[in-house]
């Protein structure tokens, strides 16, 4: 993907800084605002969260372009983001301030996983490497290497098993340890680069991976056998174009799936879906993110490149406000499990046209 305009990720982010104006053409433009977000009105404010400390002091976020944002589901105030050849950032107070492990300063952070059941192990792909921690980010040691560039794509920690953990690769090979990372198997073979793989939280047998050209896939067995999901999605023009799955807690077998195509919610489990009433006609105005109440799936929350929605009535009636930042794409919306009217939103710099 190309961007119009370029950040420039140093070593560890502690040289970083975005301010003024870039200059394009004869015409000079405020520099992009990036970074981390949040809101505790669900959305009718946000606040800049974008405190970097780093060795030589305290720095800023605001101009860096982030990737994807990680949630630890033991301790909601744990969080990680990954961004474009900086590593790794991670956070311990809810955003207040961000910090990065010395094991990870440089390169692009494909995937984390954190323990569900140990929030001090967590596992991180980095290019061709898969690295693990179990003390908290203070030491990292290698548990996979590939000789392939950019090969670990995905990482995931199962839903019942501590100890078992699976590799995604961008050549589609599925890889199982059973050890906690010692020793690694190849299990499955995907048509395409595999991007993401999640377990349903309210049933660890039922697993969703994405796949970068042929779309999302699902197991009812625990990752032994795999279904296509193209059937179901098919109604939906462009429905395997998938940027986020999130499940909900308040109707068993239910979640809800962001695509190209706008806003779906499923009541089986996947079997059939059907699409929200957005604001936003279907493929017209690209939704680049979203939240749902996993508690209250009546409250839901999506943004476009310049506008923020929420609606209380599962989409019935929407109230629509300006989103923060500047010259960039809402990339994640993240609402904290046990706070709901708390919202947080992470920002990149918007592709070129």
């Amino acid at each position: 993907m190309k961007y119009k305009l370029v950040v420039v990720a140093l070593i560890g982010l502690s040289s970083l800084a975005v301010s003024g104006c870039f200059k394009i053409g004869s015409k000079q433009q405020p520099a992009p605002l990036l970074g981390v977000y949040r809101s505790s009105t669900r959305g009718e404010v946000w606040e800049p969260r974008n405190r970097l400390v780093v060795p030589a002091g305290v720095g800023s976020l605001d101009g860096v372009s982030i990737q994807r944002l990680f949630a630890d589901p033991q301790d909601a105030r744990a969080l990680y983001f990954s961004t474009p050849g900086g590593g790794l950032v991670y956070t311990y107070d809810g955003g207040l301030t961000w910090q990065q492990p010395s094991a990870i300063t440089t390169g692009t952070v494909s995937d984390v996983a954190i323990d569900p059941r140990n929030t001090c192990t967590v596992y991180v792909g980095v290019s061709n490497r898969a690295l693990k921690t179990m003390d908290c980010n203070r030491n990292y040691q290698e548990i996979y290497l590939d000789p392939r560039p950019n090969a670990v794509s995905s990482i995931t920690v199962d839903g019942s098993s501590s100890n078992t953990i699976y590799i995604g690769t961008s050549a589609g090979e599925l890889l199982r340890s059973v050890n906690a990372g010692a020793s690694w198997a190849r299990i499955n073979q995907f048509s395409s680069g595999i991007q993401w793989m999640v377990f349903n939280p309210n049933n660890a047998k039922r697993v969703f991976l994405l796949t970068s050209n042929h779309g999302l896939y699902r197991s009812v067995d625990g990752t032994q056998s795999w279904q296509s999901m193209a059937s179901s999605l098919a109604p939906f023009s462009q429905g395997q174009e998938i940027r986020a799955l999130q499940f909900l807690n308040d109707q068993p077998n239910t979640m809800m799936l962001l695509n190209r195509y706008g806003l779906l919610k499923s009541s089986d489990g996947g079997d059939s879906w059907q699409a929200l009433s957005l604001m936003t006609p279907p493929l017209v105005a690209k939704v680049t993110a979203f939240a749902v109440n996993p508690n209250n799936s009546q409250e839901v929350y999506y943004a476009t490149a310049s506008t923020f929605y929420s609606s209380i009535d599962g989409g019935a009636n929407w109230v629509t406000r300006r989103t923060p930042g500047r010259r960039a794409i809402q990339q994640q919306m993240l609402i904290h499990p046990r706070n709901p009217a708390t919202l947080l939103l992470v920002l990149s710099l918007a592709p070129s046209r």
